[in-house]
């Protein structure tokens, strides 16, 4: 290796010694290229290749051209002066004189220069071929087809003939297909095949704008489209690039859609259109007098009117706004909000904007109300709804003004609403369930209150009074039958059972299950209504009550104030009064062995003038037979009748 030294301190050399300096600088350059990048020293390596890119795309004469690089122009510079490179530099085109030459610059001052000695035409280049993307920019051909489609399920037609549009992109060889609409075809329409190429069917070919001459038939995913037209500018392309004849582009008819064609004149039928046969009568409308419209425009006299519909059921007070058009003598009759959450649904219109007649039903002949008929305090038929015009705007005043008409003052729409009294009426008793539940319904509200400490329920609860009774009633059958009745005394509830008799024909069990029962003045039954001898009414049913237990008997005898007849303070002051008629009674029906029994007590009351029921006998004979042997002396009589007997006995 050999290494270069150089006394940077040196004075500078004379002249003489030239050539040994210009040795030593061009040995300083080549030091300083091999010197090795270290940290501290700079480096001069010119090695590294160019990262500049030429422009690939640009302008050349006017012309979009792609320019290729040049294999010269890659060489890259070597170190030494000797094997540098003699091309042109990258990024400075050589100069050129043939403008079609695209490998260098054809500067300004050449064009200028062949444009004025006339050697070049203008445009230039014009045997270069340009792209298709940009020969055929913006190119699009239109052909006109139809195609067939079968129709199943009709009786009007088997067939149906759609006509489309297919536009045929030059510049990339893609297709767009999209059918024509047609008013009230109930089909969708619209683009029928987005932009795409197409290929034919069977191949890998691509359809071309020859595939697409007048007559042929092209088949495009299963459908056979049928090319009849295409417009100018199609043809003027077609017969100047592709050689198609002036025959080849004549038009053909569409075929006949028999249906479509019906449909259509139905249409121009229902649109009066001028020219076409109507087969039914259309309804005349009077034209629009345009003098009126000109001078009134817009113009609508409003008044306020109020309906009052509480004759009828359900019915209430309704106010609306009424709006006349001078234009053409119309009335619309709206809605106005009063109040809120009414129960209505909101609508915005009770009557379009018509002519309204007077009678309140159209007809032919018929009048109509004008601006004339209108008045505050006059009524309105609209169509059978009786209306009040109470209130007008100060356009509309100013109008009737302006015609010499005066009207009057504005009226009181809020009518008082009387409030209707409504009386609570509660049902009979229909026989299911308990009365109260019947009552609560009519009476309760969702949250009943709490029940309230009833002291009966709780002193009287368990408290049954049973009795034995007879169906009373015409038919032999029924007489003897026998029914247990208890009653209980915690809540007046009654229940009926019937014991079983075998070989009766008659099923026994329960025969009226617990509750309340009323008698027939509309009261129900208490305690006081149960003795022995009474006859109640149930359920369309009546039982004598012929005997009671003994433990009905004591109970009603402990409590004398809910049980009269058990009472005996009561008899015995009822017996102190006929103590003479009693023992005189016995005196002269005396037969010598001066036993009495129930029927002798009961023949001697009725003597002497007191008529006791069943329960007040058995209460009385209870006294005088404790140990129940069914006879007792009639000296017992007399001395219950007796007040002071009676006082030490009730002592």
């Amino acid at each position: 290796m050999n290494v270069y030294t150089y006394n940077w301190n040196e004075s500078p050399a004379p002249e003489s010694e030239g050539p040994r300096i210009g040795r030593e600088i061009e040995l300083e350059d080549e030091f300083k290229t091999y010197f090795p990048v270290l940290p501290g020293f700079p480096s001069s390596n010119t090695s590294r290749l160019p990262s500049a890119k030429n422009q690939s795309l640009s302008f050349v004469n006017g012309y979009m051209m792609v320019r290729s690089p040049l294999s010269h122009h890659n060489t890259l510079p070597n170190l030494s002066s000797a094997h540098r490179s003699t091309t042109t530099p990258l990024g400075v085109a050589k100069e050129v004189s043939d403008p079609t030459d695209v490998s260098g610059r054809y500067s300004f001052y050449r064009k200028k220069v062949d444009r004025q000695e006339g050697k070049i035409p203008l445009p230039f280049c014009p045997s270069s071929s340009l792209p298709p993307f940009l020969k055929h920019d913006r190119r699009v051909l239109l052909f006109n087809a139809y195609y067939e489609e079968s129709v199943l399920q009709s009786a009007t037609e088997d067939k149906r003939i759609l006509a489309c549009e297919i536009y045929f992109f030059v510049e990339d060889g893609t297709m767009e297909i999209v059918r024509t609409k047609q008013e009230n075809s109930g089909i969708p329409q619209g683009v029928f095949l987005r932009r795409s190429k197409v290929e034919k069917p069977g191949s890998s070919r691509l359809y071309e704008i020859n595939d697409f001459k007048i007559g042929n038939e092209v088949m495009i995913y299963g459908r056979k489209f049928h090319i009849v037209d295409c417009n100018e500018s199609t043809k003027e392309h077609v017969i100047k690039n592709h050689d198609w004849n002036v025959h080849e582009v004549e038009p053909r008819p569409l075929p006949c859609d028999h249906f479509a064609e019906a449909v259509k004149a139905k249409l121009m039928r229902e649109s009066r259109l001028p020219g076409v046969d109507r087969k039914r009568k259309m309804k005349e409308t009077s034209l629009t007098d345009r003098g009126m419209f000109l001078a009134c425009g817009t113009d609508a006299l409003c008044f306020h009117i109020v309906w009052d519909d509480r004759q009828r059921l359900y019915g209430d007070i309704q106010y609306f706004r009424l709006f006349y058009y001078l234009a053409d003598d119309t009335i619309e009759i709206m809605r106005a909000q009063t109040k809120n959450n009414d129960g209505r649904d909101p609508f915005p219109k009770l009557l379009k904007r018509s002519k309204l007649p007077k009678s309140g039903r159209p007809s032919e002949g018929s009048d109509y109300y004008t601006w004339k008929d209108l008045a505050i305090g006059q009524t309105l038929n609209v169509f059978g709804r009786v209306m009040l015009i109470g209130r007008c705007d100060t356009f509309t005043r100013e109008f009737y003004a302006s015609k010499g008409i005066h009207l009057q003052d504005d009226m009181l729409l809020q009518i008082s609403e009387k409030k209707v009294e409504v009386k609570r009426v509660i049902p009979p008793y229909n026989g299911f369930g308990t009365e109260e539940d019947s009552l609560r319904s009519c009476t309760g509200g969702l949250n009943p209150p709490p029940p309230r400490k009833d002291h009966k329920m709780r002193d009287k609860s368990g408290v049954i009074l049973r009795f034995n009774a007879q169906l009373v009633s015409d038919k032999p059958d029924d007489t003897s039958r026998r029914f247990v009745i208890q009653f209980f005394m915690e809540d007046d509830t009654i229940s009926i059972r019937e014991p079983p008799v075998r070989n009766s024909g008659v099923m026994g069990g329960s025969f009226l299950r617990r509750h309340t029962i009323k008698r027939p003045n509309g009261e129900c039954y208490s305690a006081k209504d149960m003795y022995v001898g009474n006859i109640v009414d149930i359920v369309g049913h009546r039982f004598l009550l012929l005997n009671a237990d003994e433990y009905s008997y004591k109970l009603m005898e402990c409590d004398e104030r809910t049980f009269p007849y058990s009472s005996l303070s009561r008899l015995q002051e009822i017996l102190s009064t006929k103590q003479d008629q009693i023992r005189a009674y016995f005196v002269t029906n005396y037969d010598g062995n001066g036993i009495l029994d129930v029927e002798g007590l009961t023949e001697c009351c009725n003597n002497v003038g007191l008529k006791f029921n069943k329960q007040e006998i058995i209460t009385i004979w209870k006294k005088m037979d404790k140990k129940g042997n069914g006879k007792v002396p009639f000296k017992k009589f007399l001395a219950l009748a007796a007040e002071d007997a009676f006082c030490s006995a009730r002592a």
